[in-house]
């Protein structure tokens, strides 16, 4: 489960990276306070708590410039502020989980191919097994 949900974060960073046309690093660079930085970081803590179901207190652990869940919380409850009160925000936070959904999907989808092929794999080994000790 975790290794899935970080490579969810890690393309939920890259997306959000593109639709705030920033470099993905700079979700854990500290120091920088640009509008459009800030506002994608926003969007992912928002996106880790209410999609993901992530702890206030695992957010510092996933993103270095975020450096305690006090600030992760700040954050969560100022994109609620915002998606109710900003039309432009809420549709640019839903195309956001849209383009997430997409992604998921695909990613889910890779994933079953991967395990159908495995399967046909082990049961061609099983096939090639039971005709070994058929001759024997």
């Amino acid at each position: 489960m975790d290794k899935t949900r970080d490579i969810t974060i890690e393309i939920a960073k890259c997306t959000l990276a593109d639709i705030f046309d920033i470099r993905k690093e700079e979700f854990d660079r500290p120091l920088t306070r640009k509008k459009r930085v800030v506002e994608a970081r926003r969007f992912l803590i928002f996106y880790l708590v209410d999609e993901l179901g992530m702890r206030f207190n695992h957010i510092p652990s996933k993103m270095k410039s975020i450096t305690s869940h006090a600030t992760a919380m700040h954050h969560f409850y100022k994109m609620i502020d915002l998606i109710e009160i900003e039309t432009a925000t809420k549709i640019k936070y839903l195309n956001f989980k849209n383009q997430m959904a997409d992604k998921g999907m695909s990613n889910l989808e890779t994933e079953l191919n991967k395990q159908i092929k495995m399967k046909k794999v082990i049961t061609w080994n099983i096939k090639q097994l039971k005709e070994m000790i058929d001759e024997a």
